[in-house]
C-alpha cells in the first residue's frame, strides 16, 4: 500500500461524519452544555402570571445557578457554598410538593424570619413592607392578559428592594390569601426561605404549600433573554423587545 493510498483512507475516515472522533467530540460537547445549564446557567420558560408585572407570561428568563453556590453536575451534591437567597431575590427552585416542576417566586422572608399578610399588607418581623400607588401610570400592564383590569399596581419596598406589586380590587374576586391563618405571625425555619409571588392574588405560594428548603433552590433569577405572547383578541404571537435583557432586580 502506497503513502498516498493510506493518507486517502485517512482523510475519508476523518471526514466521515460518523467516525469515532467526530461521535466522541460531539458527545463532548453535549457533556458540557448539559454540565454548565446544571451547575452554571439555564434559561427558564415562565407559563403563568404569578410575578407578573415584573415576569410576564412568556418570558424566556436566564437563572444564575451559581449565585449561591457550584453543584456538581447532574447532582444536588454542593461542591462550595458562598451565600443564601436574600429577601428580595427571585429564585427558580424545585416544587415543594413535585420536586420535577420548578417554580420562579420572590424571597421575602428567610430562616428565622416572621412572616405575615394582613389585609394584603405583608408584614416581616413585625415591620410592615410600604406599598405605593402606581395606578397613574399602568403602561406596564399593557402587554399582561391576566385580568389587568381588575388588578391595582403598586410599588413595594420589601426591606430596601423596590419591586413590582399587583392586587385584586377590593369590587373584584379576591381569594383569601390572608397569611396565617390563625393570625401569629410564622416563623420561617432555618434552612429554609419564605416565597410569595407579585401578582399576589394569582399566586400559589408559600402561603398555601409552606416553606421552601434551601438545597431546593436551581439560582438566582437574573433577565429576561427574550420574551413572546398571544394577544387576548387573537391574531400572531408578539414579540416583546422591550423585554430582550431585561434586568429582574426590580
Amino acid at each position: 500500500m502506497t503513502d498516498e493510498t493510506s493518507n486517502s483512507k485517512a482523510t475519508k475516515g476523518a471526514n466521515n461524519a460518523w467516525s469515532f472522533e467526530n461521535l466522541r467530540s460531539l458527545a463532548f460537547l453535549f457533556l458540557a452544555v448539559f454540565a454548565i445549564r446544571w451547575s452554571i446557567a439555564s434559561p427558564y420558560h415562565v407559563p403563568t402570571a404569578s410575578m407578573e408585572p415584573t415576569i410576564k407570561v412568556g418570558d424566556r428568563l436566564l437563572a444564575y445557578k451559581l449565585a449561591y453556590n457550584l453543584k456538581f453536575p447532574f447532582t444536588d451534591w454542593v461542591v462550595a457554598s458562598w451565600g443564601t437567597a436574600k429577601r428580595g431575590d427571585i429564585i427558580v427552585f424545585k416544587f415543594p410538593n413535585d420536586p420535577d416542576i420548578d417554580y420562579v417566586k420572590r424571597v421575602v422572608a428567610i430562616g428565622g424570619d416572621e412572616v405575615a399578610v394582613v389585609d394584603n399588607i405583608l408584614y416581616v418581623n413585625g415591620q410592615a413592607q410600604s406599598l405605593s400607588d402606581h395606578n397613574s401610570d399602568r403602561t406596564i400592564l399593557n402587554d399582561i392578559e391576566d385580568d389587568k383590569d381588575i388588578k391595582l399596581l403598586f410599588r413595594e419596598n420589601l426591606l430596601g428592594t423596590d419591586h413590582w406589586v399587583i392586587q385584586n380590587k377590593p369590587t373584584a374576586y379576591r381569594p383569601s390569601m390572608a397569611y396565617p391563618a390563625g393570625g401569629i405571625a410564622h416563623r420561617v425555619p432555618e434552612g429554609f426561605v419564605f416565597v410569595v409571588g407579585d401578582n399576589r392574588d394569582s399566586s400559589s405560594d408559600s402561603r398555601i404549600w409552606g416553606d421552601v428548603p434551601l438545597d431546593y433552590i436551581r439560582g438566582k433569577a437574573m433577565f429576561v433573554i427574550w420574551s413572546v405572547y398571544s394577544p387576548r383578541d387573537g391574531g400572531w404571537w408578539k414579540l416583546r423587545y422591550d423585554r430582550f435583557g431585561h434586568s429582574l432586580k426590580s
